[in-house]
């Protein structure tokens, strides 16, 4: 089953991690790919660890070119993944799965496919339908990061704050939205929810937890002040899920303590801190990229 898409399939990729847990001998499932920072690819990442199943990541790099631009190993390889693996929608993230013996690519289709195997996606066909909403709802509060992070040719380093501050009230129309469905929640559960589908951990809550590190990051980065001011519900839940015992291998680890939000020619989280990325000038600082073969496993 590894043999399909496995660690010695491509060498685009600047590191390849194999992760394994204490007490599963099959051979991981699945094989991840993104850029080589936390984005759409940790959600996947987290819920994968969550779930306590092996699985193989390929992080492929965004490096500096001969010309003040980028490029990466991945262009030239998508071509020939995409005839290799008859798949004409290949994309990062990717998800290749070993058993079926096919790739699965656009996030959300992702996160559900790998979800609905490990038990993300609800019990039933209403709480699955929470999910998808949820799963959208959060891809929307994405987009507003991403157009900040990456902006347009129109931006200039001067009118970021400004920009920023437009991006925490865009995004804060979404927040509110699931401050409220929060509020349903703890009142269902007599507590603070620290799930947002029926008191259970679901798919959604990872991709949530981490647009919620983005936005407390662009809050400190630009001086916007408490993320949390008028979001109780959105507080308690990422304190209380953050705090799980399922997510502290994740949380502990070099993938989301070292990798940046975004990718290197991003205005805001192209490096940890969060911190911005400048062309060549921060080529050394960029510590996780090009890392070869790692394997990572709970101590």
């Amino acid at each position: 089953m590894d043999s399909y898409f496995s660690s010695t399939s491509t060498d685009a990729a600047g590191t390849i991690v194999e992760v394994t847990f204490p007490g599963t001998e099959e051979p991981p499932r699945f094989g991840l790919g993104y850029w080589s920072i936390r984005g759409l690819g940790a959600p996947l990442t987290m819920m994968l660890c969550a779930a306590k199943q092996p699985f193989t990541l390929f992080l492929y790099d965004l490096v500096e070119n001969d010309s003040p631009a980028w490029t990466s190993d991945y262009f030239a390889a998508k071509a020939k993944y995409i005839e290799e693996y008859n798949q004409p929608l290949w994309n990062l993230p990717f998800c290749a799965d070993r058993e079926e013996k096919r790739v699965v690519c656009q996030t959300n289709a992702i996160i559900s496919h790998v979800g609905r195997i490990y038990g993300f996606m609800g019990e039933d066909s209403v709480s699955t339908s929470q999910c998808e909403e949820l799963l959208n709802e959060l891809y929307d509060l994405r987009n507003i990061m991403t157009k900040f992070a990456y902006g347009g040719p129109e931006d200039t380093v001067e009118k970021d704050g400004e920009i920023a501050k437009e991006t925490l009230a865009g995004g804060m129309k979404h927040l509110a939205k699931l401050e409220v469905l929060l509020k349903i929640q703890s009142d269902k559960e007599g507590a603070s929810a620290a799930y947002l589908v029926n008191g259970k951990m679901s798919a959604p809550d990872f991709h949530l937890f981490e647009l919620l590190d983005q936005f407390e990051g662009l809050c400190q980065y630009y001086n916007l002040g408490d993320l949390y001011e008028n979001l109780p519900q959105l507080k308690g839940f990422k304190s209380a899920f953050g705090g799980l015992s399922e997510n502290q291998f994740y949380l502990d680890s070099w993938l989301h303590k070292e990798l940046p939000y975004n990718n290197t020619l991003a205005r805001f989280g192209s490096l940890p801190g969060p911190k911005t990325y400048s062309h060549t000038n921060s080529a050394s600082l960029a510590t996780w990229r090009n890392k070869g073969l790692v394997k990572l496993s709970p101590p």
